[in-house]
Protein backbone atom coordinates (compact mmCIF):
# COMPACT_ATOMS: atom_id res chain seq x y z
CA UNK A 1 0.00 0.00 0.00
CA UNK A 2 0.83 3.67 0.27
CA UNK A 3 0.43 5.58 2.62
CA UNK A 4 0.80 9.76 2.80
CA UNK A 5 1.20 11.43 6.07
CA UNK A 6 1.00 15.40 6.09
CA UNK A 7 3.14 17.59 9.15
CA UNK A 8 1.06 19.82 10.58
CA UNK A 9 3.16 22.87 10.80
CA UNK A 10 6.66 21.11 10.04
CA UNK A 11 9.60 23.61 10.86
CA UNK A 12 7.84 24.79 13.81
CA UNK A 13 8.43 20.99 15.04
CA UNK A 14 12.25 21.26 15.13
CA UNK A 15 13.68 23.15 17.90
CA UNK A 16 16.80 25.66 17.80
CA UNK A 17 19.90 24.38 19.64
CA UNK A 18 22.00 26.62 21.39
CA UNK A 19 24.87 25.87 18.71
CA UNK A 20 22.63 27.06 16.36
CA UNK A 21 22.53 30.83 15.34
CA UNK A 22 19.82 32.63 16.89
CA UNK A 23 16.83 33.64 14.91
CA UNK A 24 15.06 37.53 15.93
CA UNK A 25 11.06 38.12 15.25
CA UNK A 26 8.99 41.48 15.86
CA UNK A 27 6.99 41.49 18.39
CA UNK A 28 3.39 41.38 17.38
CA UNK A 29 1.28 45.11 17.93
CA UNK A 30 -0.67 43.72 20.51
CA UNK A 31 2.33 43.04 22.75
CA UNK A 32 3.30 45.95 25.26
CA UNK A 33 7.38 45.35 24.05
CA UNK A 34 6.56 45.70 20.51
CA UNK A 35 8.86 48.36 19.26
CA UNK A 36 11.33 48.74 22.00
CA UNK A 37 11.77 44.35 22.05
CA UNK A 38 11.92 41.70 19.71
CA UNK A 39 11.46 37.72 19.94
CA UNK A 40 13.97 35.25 19.81
CA UNK A 41 12.70 31.88 18.67
CA UNK A 42 12.90 28.71 20.82
CA UNK A 43 11.66 27.07 17.52
CA UNK A 44 12.12 27.00 13.38
CA UNK A 45 10.03 29.47 11.99
CA UNK A 46 9.09 29.17 8.06
CA UNK A 47 11.09 31.85 6.08
CA UNK A 48 14.16 32.09 8.77
CA UNK A 49 17.12 30.80 7.37
CA UNK A 50 17.77 27.64 9.21
CA UNK A 51 14.20 26.35 9.33
CA UNK A 52 14.73 23.57 6.40
CA UNK A 53 17.92 22.21 8.05
CA UNK A 54 16.35 22.26 11.75
CA UNK A 55 13.23 20.29 10.27
CA UNK A 56 15.78 17.91 8.26
CA UNK A 57 17.62 16.82 11.29
CA UNK A 58 14.75 16.42 13.62
CA UNK A 59 12.92 14.42 11.26
CA UNK A 60 15.78 12.28 10.14
CA UNK A 61 16.45 11.55 13.88
CA UNK A 62 12.94 10.77 14.45
CA UNK A 63 12.88 8.14 11.32
CA UNK A 64 16.18 6.83 12.30
CA UNK A 65 14.98 6.57 16.35
CA UNK A 66 12.18 4.61 14.72
CA UNK A 67 14.46 1.56 12.93
CA UNK A 68 15.02 3.50 9.65
CA UNK A 69 17.98 3.94 8.02
CA UNK A 70 18.83 7.04 5.83
CA UNK A 71 19.40 6.84 2.18
CA UNK A 72 23.03 6.69 0.42
CA UNK A 73 22.54 9.31 -2.05
CA UNK A 74 19.31 10.93 -0.78
CA UNK A 75 19.05 11.90 2.68
CA UNK A 76 15.85 12.37 2.42
CA UNK A 77 14.60 8.63 1.28
CA UNK A 78 14.84 6.22 4.13
CA UNK A 79 14.27 2.28 4.84
CA UNK A 80 12.81 -0.33 7.53
CA UNK A 81 14.90 -3.25 7.09
CA UNK A 82 12.75 -4.97 9.85
CA UNK A 83 8.94 -3.51 9.16
CA UNK A 84 10.10 -3.38 5.27
CA UNK A 85 9.07 0.29 4.42
CA UNK A 86 10.31 2.60 1.97
CA UNK A 87 9.24 6.30 2.89
CA UNK A 88 10.32 9.89 1.28
CA UNK A 89 9.99 12.89 2.66
CA UNK A 90 9.54 15.86 1.34
CA UNK A 91 8.69 18.74 3.67
CA UNK A 92 6.30 17.73 5.36
CA UNK A 93 5.01 15.24 3.27
CA UNK A 94 5.68 11.52 4.08
CA UNK A 95 4.97 9.49 1.11
CA UNK A 96 5.68 5.41 2.44
CA UNK A 97 5.34 1.72 0.51
CA UNK A 98 4.69 -1.01 2.39
CA UNK A 99 2.27 -3.48 3.73
CA UNK A 100 -0.64 -2.70 5.30
CA UNK A 101 0.22 -3.71 9.16
CA UNK A 102 3.62 -2.21 8.47
CA UNK A 103 2.23 1.47 7.36
CA UNK A 104 -0.32 1.07 10.62
CA UNK A 105 2.42 1.28 12.89
CA UNK A 106 3.96 4.04 11.08
CA UNK A 107 1.55 6.57 11.21
CA UNK A 108 0.97 5.60 15.08
CA UNK A 109 4.69 6.03 15.60
CA UNK A 110 4.74 9.48 13.53
CA UNK A 111 1.56 10.81 15.40
CA UNK A 112 2.94 10.49 18.63
CA UNK A 113 5.65 12.89 17.77
CA UNK A 114 3.84 14.95 15.41
CA UNK A 115 0.35 16.60 14.39
CA UNK A 116 -0.72 15.18 11.45
CA UNK A 117 -3.19 14.23 8.93
CA UNK A 118 -3.61 11.08 6.86
CA UNK A 119 -4.72 11.34 3.50
CA UNK A 120 -6.61 7.57 2.39
CA UNK A 121 -4.45 4.41 1.73
CA UNK A 122 -3.33 3.75 -1.94
CA UNK A 123 -3.93 -0.14 -2.49
CA UNK A 124 -4.65 -3.38 -4.40
CA UNK A 125 -7.37 -4.46 -2.53
CA UNK A 126 -10.79 -3.57 -2.89
CA UNK A 127 -11.52 -1.24 0.36
CA UNK A 128 -8.15 0.53 -0.64
CA UNK A 129 -8.16 3.84 -1.92
CA UNK A 130 -7.14 4.19 -6.01
CA UNK A 131 -6.47 7.90 -6.54
CA UNK A 132 -4.65 10.15 -4.43
CA UNK A 133 -2.40 13.20 -3.81
CA UNK A 134 0.81 13.99 -2.95
CA UNK A 135 2.48 17.67 -3.44
CA UNK A 136 -0.49 18.60 -5.43
CA UNK A 137 0.55 15.85 -7.32
CA UNK A 138 -1.91 13.15 -8.94
CA UNK A 139 -1.16 9.44 -7.92
CA UNK A 140 -3.35 6.94 -9.22
CA UNK A 141 -2.82 2.39 -8.48
CA UNK A 142 -4.00 0.88 -11.11
CA UNK A 143 -3.91 -2.68 -12.47
CA UNK A 144 -0.53 -3.76 -13.09
CA UNK A 145 0.87 -0.38 -12.48
CA UNK A 146 1.39 3.01 -10.89
CA UNK A 147 0.39 6.54 -12.37
CA UNK A 148 1.70 9.58 -11.79
CA UNK A 149 0.61 13.46 -13.03
CA UNK A 150 1.98 16.31 -12.51
CA UNK A 151 -1.06 18.98 -11.15
CA UNK A 152 -3.75 19.73 -14.03
CA UNK A 153 -5.02 23.00 -12.02
CA UNK A 154 -1.34 24.54 -11.80
CA UNK A 155 -1.58 24.19 -16.19
CA UNK A 156 -5.18 25.61 -16.17
CA UNK A 157 -3.97 28.42 -13.60
CA UNK A 158 -1.04 29.34 -15.66
CA UNK A 159 -2.81 29.37 -19.24
CA UNK A 160 -5.43 31.79 -17.29
CA UNK A 161 -2.90 34.15 -16.07
CA UNK A 162 -1.44 34.56 -19.55
CA UNK A 163 -5.01 35.37 -20.65
CA UNK A 164 -4.49 32.33 -23.26
CA UNK A 165 -8.13 30.80 -22.53
CA UNK A 166 -10.79 29.36 -24.85
CA UNK A 167 -11.22 27.92 -28.09
CA UNK A 168 -9.27 30.82 -29.94
CA UNK A 169 -6.06 30.09 -28.54
CA UNK A 170 -3.68 28.29 -31.28
CA UNK A 171 -1.35 25.57 -28.96
CA UNK A 172 1.61 25.15 -30.27
CA UNK A 173 3.87 21.28 -30.27
CA UNK A 174 7.03 22.94 -28.38
CA UNK A 175 7.17 24.61 -25.27
CA UNK A 176 10.15 26.64 -26.48
CA UNK A 177 12.42 27.97 -29.40
CA UNK A 178 15.68 29.10 -29.89
CA UNK A 179 15.38 33.31 -30.28
CA UNK A 180 16.99 34.61 -32.72
CA UNK A 181 20.33 37.05 -32.39
CA UNK A 182 18.01 39.94 -34.13
CA UNK A 183 15.35 39.30 -31.46
CA UNK A 184 17.65 40.07 -28.52
CA UNK A 185 19.22 43.17 -30.04
CA UNK A 186 15.60 44.59 -30.62
CA UNK A 187 14.38 43.47 -26.84
CA UNK A 188 13.26 45.74 -24.47
CA UNK A 189 12.49 45.63 -20.52
CA UNK A 190 8.98 45.20 -19.72
CA UNK A 191 6.40 47.84 -18.16
CA UNK A 192 6.30 47.87 -14.79
CA UNK A 193 3.09 47.03 -14.61
CA UNK A 194 3.63 43.30 -16.15
CA UNK A 195 6.74 42.23 -14.19
CA UNK A 196 4.96 40.96 -11.06
CA UNK A 197 2.54 38.85 -13.08
CA UNK A 198 5.84 38.03 -15.12
CA UNK A 199 7.63 36.50 -12.23
CA UNK A 200 4.45 35.00 -10.57
CA UNK A 201 3.53 32.81 -13.70
CA UNK A 202 7.11 31.65 -14.26
CA UNK A 203 7.40 30.91 -10.77
CA UNK A 204 4.35 28.75 -11.31
CA UNK A 205 5.94 27.45 -13.91
CA UNK A 206 9.14 26.08 -12.44
CA UNK A 207 6.71 24.36 -9.76
CA UNK A 208 4.77 22.53 -12.53
CA UNK A 209 8.04 21.27 -14.26
CA UNK A 210 8.75 19.34 -11.65
CA UNK A 211 6.56 17.24 -12.95
CA UNK A 212 6.59 18.23 -16.79
CA UNK A 213 10.14 16.80 -18.24
CA UNK A 214 8.34 17.95 -21.21
CA UNK A 215 8.58 21.46 -20.56
CA UNK A 216 11.76 21.68 -17.64
CA UNK A 217 14.10 22.97 -20.48
CA UNK A 218 11.46 26.27 -21.30
CA UNK A 219 10.61 26.90 -18.12
CA UNK A 220 14.23 27.16 -16.94
CA UNK A 221 14.98 29.36 -19.61
CA UNK A 222 12.03 32.04 -18.97
CA UNK A 223 13.04 32.02 -15.18
CA UNK A 224 16.59 33.46 -16.58
CA UNK A 225 14.74 36.58 -17.13
CA UNK A 226 13.37 37.16 -13.46
CA UNK A 227 15.45 39.52 -12.16
CA UNK A 228 14.49 41.95 -15.57
CA UNK A 229 12.07 40.48 -17.51
CA UNK A 230 11.68 41.35 -20.53
CA UNK A 231 9.66 41.64 -23.83
CA UNK A 232 11.08 38.67 -25.40
CA UNK A 233 10.70 36.91 -22.06
CA UNK A 234 6.84 37.74 -22.25
CA UNK A 235 6.83 35.91 -25.21
CA UNK A 236 8.87 32.80 -24.16
CA UNK A 237 6.57 32.73 -21.44
CA UNK A 238 3.25 32.91 -23.70
CA UNK A 239 4.27 29.75 -26.02
CA UNK A 240 4.89 27.75 -23.03
CA UNK A 241 1.27 28.79 -22.00
CA UNK A 242 0.25 27.89 -25.37
CA UNK A 243 2.25 24.55 -25.07
CA UNK A 244 0.17 23.91 -22.05
CA UNK A 245 -2.81 24.65 -23.58
CA UNK A 246 -2.44 22.17 -25.90
CA UNK A 247 -1.62 19.71 -23.43
CA UNK A 248 -2.80 20.29 -20.04
CA UNK A 249 -1.89 17.07 -18.75
CA UNK A 250 1.04 14.83 -18.26
CA UNK A 251 0.69 11.37 -17.08
CA UNK A 252 4.01 9.13 -15.78
CA UNK A 253 3.39 5.44 -15.98
CA UNK A 254 5.41 2.80 -13.60
CA UNK A 255 4.87 -0.94 -14.35
CA UNK A 256 4.85 -3.54 -11.59
CA UNK A 257 8.79 -4.35 -11.90
CA UNK A 258 11.05 -6.04 -9.63
CA UNK A 259 15.02 -5.12 -9.63
CA UNK A 260 17.84 -6.38 -7.93
CA UNK A 261 20.47 -3.50 -8.17
CA UNK A 262 19.79 0.37 -8.71
CA UNK A 263 22.90 2.77 -10.11
CA UNK A 264 22.68 6.01 -9.13
CA UNK A 265 24.94 9.09 -10.03
CA UNK A 266 25.38 11.88 -7.56
CA UNK A 267 27.13 15.38 -7.45
CA UNK A 268 29.33 15.44 -4.50
CA UNK A 269 29.58 19.23 -4.15
CA UNK A 270 26.77 20.71 -6.25
CA UNK A 271 28.77 20.87 -9.42
CA UNK A 272 32.04 22.67 -7.40
CA UNK A 273 34.39 20.62 -9.17
CA UNK A 274 32.33 18.73 -11.82
CA UNK A 275 33.17 15.36 -9.70
CA UNK A 276 30.75 12.51 -9.50
CA UNK A 277 30.11 9.59 -7.48
CA UNK A 278 28.74 6.51 -9.12
CA UNK A 279 27.06 4.10 -6.24
CA UNK A 280 25.70 1.05 -7.31
CA UNK A 281 23.28 0.31 -4.54
CA UNK A 282 21.31 -3.81 -3.80
CA UNK A 283 18.15 -4.03 -3.55
CA UNK A 284 15.36 -6.37 -2.49
CA UNK A 285 12.34 -6.86 -4.92
CA UNK A 286 9.72 -4.29 -4.72
CA UNK A 287 6.66 -3.55 -6.70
Amino acid sequence: QLSFIDITRAYSNAKIDEGDEPAFVALPSEDPDSGSMCGQLLRHMYGTRGAADGWQEEYSTMLIGLGFQQGTSCPNVFKHPVRDICCSVHVGDFTSEGGQLALDWLEVAVAEHYEISISPRLGPGPADAKEGRCLNRVIRWCEGHIEYEADPRHAEKLVAECGLEGAGVKPVATPGVKSSFHEFEEDKPLPDRLRTAFRGAAARGNYLAAGRCDAQLASKEICRWMSKPSWQAWQALKRACRFFAGKPRFVYTYPQQSVDEVDVYTDTDWAGSGAYTHLTLPTTPHV
